[in-house]
C-alpha cells in the first residue's frame, strides 16, 4: 500500500513540475506590438502564466486609446479575437487584436517614423511601455523557430535605407539604407541575448 502511495506522490510531483511555470511572472511579457496596414489591425503578442485570466485592455499612444472588441459586455476578460498561439511549461503565448476604424488607420499612417512608443494595459497590472512597429502595405514579417531562436524575415517592396539594427524591450527595430529589392532580411532573436 505504501508503495502505491509513493508512486502516486511521485507522479503528481512530476506532473506539477512539467505543467506548472518554473518562474512566477510579475506581469505579462509583451513580445510584439504590430500595426498592419493591410489587415487594419493592431496585434499584441504576450506571455502569461496559463492560469492568468488577464487580457489586453488598451493600447495607448499619446492621448489616444485603442481597445480590443469584447462581446461579453465587460471591459475586461477575453477579447473577441484572443488567440492562444502556444502553451508550454505552464505559460501561454497569447495574441489580442484591435480592429482599426478608417480614422484610426489614418492616425497611424500620419505618424513620423516606423516605430512608436505605446503603453499596453492589462487588468490588474500597471501599463507596460513598449514599441509599436508599423508594417505598411506590401511589407511583411515571417517568424520561424529554429532550435531555441526565433528567426524574423522582413520583406519590403521598395527602396528604403538600412541605417541601424537595434533591440528595445523585446522589440527589434530596423532602419534601412541602400538595398536591392525585394529584400529579405533575417534577424535572429535568441532567448539569452538582448541584442539582435
Amino acid at each position: 500500500m505504501n508503495k502505491w502511495i509513493i508512486i502516486l506522490v511521485v507522479i503528481i510531483a512530476l506532473g506539477t513540475y512539467f505543467a506548472w511555470p518554473k518562474t512566477h511572472l510579475k506581469e505579462p511579457v509583451v513580445m510584439s506590438v504590430q500595426f498592419d496596414e493591410v489587415a487594419k489591425t493592431l496585434a499584441v503578442s504576450y506571455i502569461v502564466e496559463q492560469d492568468d485570466s488577464t487580457y489586453v485592455m488598451e493600447i495607448a499612444h499619446d492621448t489616444k486609446g485603442f481597445y480590443p472588441p469584447r462581446s461579453n459586455g465587460n471591459g475586461d476578460g477575453e477579447t473577441d479575437y484572443t488567440q492562444v498561439l502556444a502553451k508550454q511549461n505552464g505559460y501561454e503565448l497569447r495574441e489580442d487584436i484591435v480592429e482599426l476604424t478608417k480614422d484610426q488607420l489614418e492616425y497611424f499612417l500620419s505618424l513620423d517614423g516606423r516605430s512608436v512608443p505605446v503603453d499596453i494595459s492589462f487588468e490588474a497590472y500597471s501599463p507596460i511601455e513598449t514599441i509599436l512597429v508599423l508594417l505598411l502595405k506590401d511589407e511583411g514579417v515571417e517568424v520561424t523557430k529554429q532550435d531555441e531562436a526565433l528567426l524574423y524575415t522582413y520583406t519590403a517592396p521598395e527602396d528604403i535605407t538600412i541605417d541601424s539594427i537595434g533591440h528595445y524591450d523585446n522589440v527589434a527595430t530596423i532602419s534601412f539604407e541602400e538595398a536591392v529589392f525585394p529584400l529579405a532580411l533575417k534577424i535572429c532573436r535568441c532567448p539569452h541575448s538582448r541584442a539582435v
